[in-house]
């Protein structure tokens, strides 16, 4: 009947002034041959989307211009080995026109130039061109069976209603032409049978969409109870050689004890200057810094001193200058510049060191900090800090930061000790841990995963405080010393989130916050921990609600004074030299300690991780070590229909659960009851019984008729 209709169109309409507008244009783009055949594209393509069929319109014309170039070219075959430069202005006007319009023209002439006029060679392009079209069509479309399934589902539920109008329009004429001749007994039976038709049609569906919502619910059971498989992995520690570390040679510190001095006199002449008598006390040589100890004479403010920070630089002729007034616990104040010759720190070097050696007898969470002026190593335990916040200016060195710190923590803990789950937004700074043991997932890219991760790992928290509960025990140690079976130990697990700032921009602002916040507040004794890293310390995205509830924090060199005062609560960030310098803040101490941290260059990374896959992943996959219930929720095995729209979308899955739960157990569905029991608004109640007839849980609403439940 389509098809009627349109050529009945098409010959009546050629005399209008609309369609000889329309067909100059077509025919010189296509040619006489192929503009019946672009009107009846547009008239097919008008018909999907008049009954709203989900064709997307832009990608649907581009692929039929291809296809109407390629296959014109393929029926003029004979053309083609002919020479072009020989046609004549005219010849080409009349040869486009017939054979296919300037689309067709084109698509030769780009082809001749291409090939050299070779005419096997243009043939078997376009031959070609056309499979891969075609390929690419039915790709971009996902033409598989398990649509068609849905669809044809669909469609019955459309054949369903047309067929209860018309047998209601039917029933309606049959009564009154009945009525007339006196039928009643006919009309009565006939209406009677259609609507035992219609009702047994109506069940039979009803049927078929209960038995496919009994499979999902089924298999929705068995992927929740998918057990995270048990590895027995080795014991030993460490878990790798500290000889794929480099080491720096051993050597003396050599200071320019002359050169010093001068440095020393200068700063206290200018300050003289300025009324200001001070003795040199001492000198500390740094690996990055040298500070200089002075003591002022009494009466004289530690903030004048502070103040002539810009006229010591200026005197001095440095390029970084810090004034610490007072050192803490003293009664001297520090100038700090950089060292004329710095030394870099290697890891391998502070894993034999004494204080790392020491502190690894009482707990097996160690994160060396550096090395700070006075050469002693700072080795502090993630334990106590529990979380970690870090901020530093690009080409600071955060990203190398979170190499070593990731490596000193593998160093002491097997993978059935420790897990890592790890954001990396930028997509190239952690991909080199992508498939060792210790991850729970593969390398988060995505901030909308991101934030599902983080909403499971909340409720994980709440999972281990009630396993702590029920064993009366406050901790995740205590825990595991009560617990026999080894299967039955609680890992640790650290989130580590490369850029912060990437997920706050992403538009969760509100729930990424309430979840780090939730996990930072709670997380320290079930073993989780947060260490989180940005390039932007400002105040929205290092909101006053994450700082709260992370006092540990760290800060490598940044722009400007506020984002110093954003990460630490104070200055002196600006001031780092750079160079592996950075500011450590202790929650204990409550002031910054300048430290050098060690350097890990990339080599060393790769030589520990095939060193670790070599040693736990011989006879394993990447499938066998992630954690089935973190894969399942990031591949959207749980998640609702895509588009939802609305006030409730595929985050508030715990939402919709909790609307079929009601619905299920008071057999009733309205909005206004969903209102009542959730404590939520009319609309987004409405909007939740919207989800539920798109997912075949209540059946769609029939008048005033209340709606059927199918769970």
């Amino acid at each position: 009947m389509l098809w009627v209709l349109f050529f009945f169109s098409f010959y009546t309409a050629q005399q209008s002034p609309i369609f000889s507008r329309l067909s100059y244009p077509t025919t010189q783009a296509f040619g006489y041959q192929w503009s019946f055949v672009f009107f009846a594209f547009l008239v097919i393509t008008g018909t999907f989307i008049l009954f709203r069929q989900r064709f997307y319109t832009t990608r649907l014309f581009k692929f039929a211009g291809i296809l109407m170039m390629i296959i014109s070219s393929i029926l003029n075959f004979e053309l083609i080995g002919q020479n072009i430069s020989d046609w004549t202005s005219q010849g080409i006007r009349t040869m486009v026109e017939q054979h296919g319009g300037w689309l067709w023209y084109l698509g030769i002439l780009w082809a001749d130039y291409l090939f050299g006029g070779s005419a096997n060679a243009i043939k078997w392009f376009f031959i070609v061109a056309l499979l891969a079209t075609l390929i690419a069509i039915a790709l971009y479309y996902k033409i598989t069976i398990p649509s068609i399934k849905f669809e044809s589902m669909r469609s019955s539920y459309e054949w369903v209603k047309k067929t209860a109008k018309a047998t209601a329009s039917k029933t309606s004429k049959v009564a009154k032409a009945s009525a007339a001749a006196g039928s009643t007994r006919l009309i009565e039976k006939e209406v009677v049978d259609n609507a035992t038709d219609d009702a047994r049609t109506k069940e039979t569906l009803k049927s078929m969409i209960k038995e496919k919502l009994n499979r999902k619910v089924q298999s929705k059971q068995e992927i929740e109870e998918v057990k995270e498989m048990y590895i027995n992995f080795p014991t030993d520690k460490p878990t790798y050689s500290i000889d794929l570390l480099e080491k720096w040679e051993t050597q003396d510190v050599t200071v320019d004890e002359e050169r010093l001095l001068i440095k020393a006199q200068s700063i206290k002449s200018k300050l003289a200057e300025f009324g200001i008598d001070v003795d040199i006390e001492w000198f500390n040589i740094g690996p990055t810094v040298m500070q200089i100890k002075i003591k002022p004479q009494a009466g004289i403010k530690v903030s004048k001193i502070e103040n002539l920070k810009k006229d010591l630089a200026l005197w001095l002729k440095t390029k970084s200058l810090r004034v610490l007034a007072p050192i803490p616990g003293t009664d001297s104040v520090g100038i700090e510049i950089p060292n004329p010759k710095p030394q870099m720190v290697r890891l391998g070097d502070s894993f034999g060191s004494i204080e790392y050696t020491r502190e690894l007898k009482d707990n097996w969470t160690n994160l060396i900090i550096g090395k700070g002026i006075w050469w002693e190593q700072v080795v502090k335990s993630l334990e106590k800090m529990p979380h970690l916040l870090v901020a530093g200016a690009t080409w600071s060195g955060k990203s190398v930061w979170v190499n070593w710190f990731i490596a000193s923590l593998m160093y002491q803990n097997t993978p059935s000790e420790l897990k890592f789950i790890m954001v990396d937004p930028k997509q190239v700074e952690l991909w080199i841990y992508e498939g060792i043991p210790y991850l729970l997932s593969p390398i988060i890219t995505q901030p909308d995963k991101a934030v599902k991760i983080l909403k499971r790992s909340v409720k994980h928290m709440d999972e281990r405080y009630k396993m702590l509960k029920d064993l009366k025990v406050r901790n995740l140690d205590e825990y595991n010393a009560k617990v026999t079976d080894e299967k039955d130990k609680m890992y640790r697990i650290v989130i580590i989130i490369d850029e912060l700032a990437d997920l706050m921009m992403s538009g969760n602002k509100k729930d990424t916050e309430n979840y780090i916040a939730r996990i930072a507040q709670k997380a320290r004794a079930v073993g989780m921990h947060l260490i989180l890293a940005t390039q932007r310390p400002s105040v929205n995205v290092i909101t006053g609600l994450i700082k709260a509830n992370i006092p540990t924090r760290i800060s490598f060199g940044v722009v400007s004074q506020i984002d110093s005062r954003t990460i630490l609560d104070m200055k002196w960030a600006e001031d780092l030299v750079g160079k592996w310098d950075l500011l450590y803040l202790d929650p204990k101490t409550k002031y910054p300690l300048r430290i050098q941290w060690p350097f890990l260059d990339t080599p060393e990374t790769e030589e520990i991780v095939n060193s670790i896959k070599e040693k736990y992943m011989s006879n394993l996959t990447e499938a066998d070590i992630y954690h089935p219930e973190i894969m399942n929720i990031l591949e959207n095995k749980w998640s609702g229909i895509a588009g939802a729209g609305g006030d409730v979308s595929d985050s508030d899955e715990e939402l919709i659960e909790q609307a079929i739960t009601i619905i299920a157990q008071t057999r009733k569905a309205s909005a206004t009851m969903l209102q009542r029991k959730l404590g939520i608004w009319f609309p987004r109640a409405a909007r939740l019984i919207d989800i539920l007839e798109e997912r075949w849980i209540v059946w769609p609403q029939e008048w005033a008729k209340a709606r059927e439940i199918l769970v």
